[in-house]
């Protein structure tokens, strides 16, 4: 089954579904292609899947990182309950950010993408979980969780990292630091910071690799903070950051965690896979081996090696 975002992309998401089914179909695969018509349609399809009796072997999820997203929701709570009977997760990639689906170094092309679901191998992988909803890549709460408000919001013509950009410049100028407490497996920490994110997987904002050693396999999330800074200081490490150079500045700092609280003295909105996730105080927790993925091995061994 293909679950599409006929929205996503500026129509990607419709093309590459019908060519993805039909190159399933020519290779010996039965596909079906669903439509989204609105948020939350994708979780609602796929959980309607997960319970017929001829369910699909695997649950495509085209379109971007939100609609990846609702499809991983209903597939995680579904393999609660039904293990390995649960359909795998496979990724046809049609947004403006497509982090997810980079993490696993799966491009947006139709060979490549009927490759992978055809002869690629499915592997559970963790998921993290906040506020009672599973995310797939990174979850922040500081300054860039108002910047993806705020692109989500213009809706420009802009796209990926590009729009993140964007949002950085008109954002981190007149934007102040946060106050954010953490409790949990890092102890009980008080800090004053520009970001405070949760990491399943590197990316975020269109190929920024924020936490360029997150791993969905090893059983933990990755928290990465850094510290409320002045203007200038902003502008020599917002190129580190976007070149995923930033891991030894002073400024920056890293703990691996299986669960912990953040709390700030007014809510901050909390967003994830390009979606609004609800406003701290909030619980992060990693949820162990809670989706199996198609990919290819080769292809994250590669990625990995590249930025190595």
């Amino acid at each position: 089954m293909i679950i599409a975002n006929p929205c996503s992309g500026r129509g990607k998401g419709r093309r590459l579904a019908e060519a993805v089914a039909t190159q399933l179909t020519e290779g010996g695969a039965g596909a079906t292609i669903c439509h989204t018509t609105g948020p939350g349609d994708g979780e609602r399809i796929a959980g309607a899947a997960t319970i017929q009796a001829d369910r699909p072997d695997c649950i495509v999820a085209c379109g971007g990182d939100g609609t990846i997203q609702e499809v991983a929701n209903a597939l995680a709570q579904a393999r609660t309950t039904s293990g390995n009977g649960c359909p795998a997760l496979g990724l046809a990639p049609a947004g403006r950010c497509n982090d997810f689906a980079r993490a696993f170094a799966i491009r947006p092309v139709v060979d490549s993408i009927v490759s992978t679901l055809l002869t690629g191998t499915r592997r559970a992988i963790d998921l993290g979980r906040v506020n009672g909803r599973y995310f797939c890549t990174i979850a922040t709460c500081g300054v860039d969780a108002k910047i993806s408000s705020f692109v989500d919001r213009m809706r420009m013509p802009l796209r990926g990292k590009p729009a993140y950009l964007y949002g950085a410049v008109r954002l981190l100028w007149r934007d102040q630091a946060s106050r954010f407490r953490f409790d949990g497996d890092v102890g009980e920490i008080e800090k004053v910071l520009f970001v405070a994110s949760v990491a399943n997987t590197p990316f975020y904002g269109g190929a920024i690799p924020l936490v360029p050693h997150a791993d969905p396999y090893d059983g933990l999330l990755d928290l990465c903070m850094i510290d409320g800074i002045g203007r200038r200081r902003i502008a020599t490490l917002l190129p580190r950051v976007i070149a995923g150079g930033h891991s030894e500045q002073k400024e920056v700092s890293f703990a691996r965690l299986r669960r912990i609280t953040i709390s700030t003295a007014e809510p901050h909105e909390i967003w994830a896979d390009g979606e609004r996730m609800g406003t701290t105080p909030a619980v992060f927790e990693v949820a162990l081996a809670a989706v199996e993925v198609m990919h290819e091995r080769s292809n994250v061994e590669e990625r990995r090696s590249k930025e190595e």
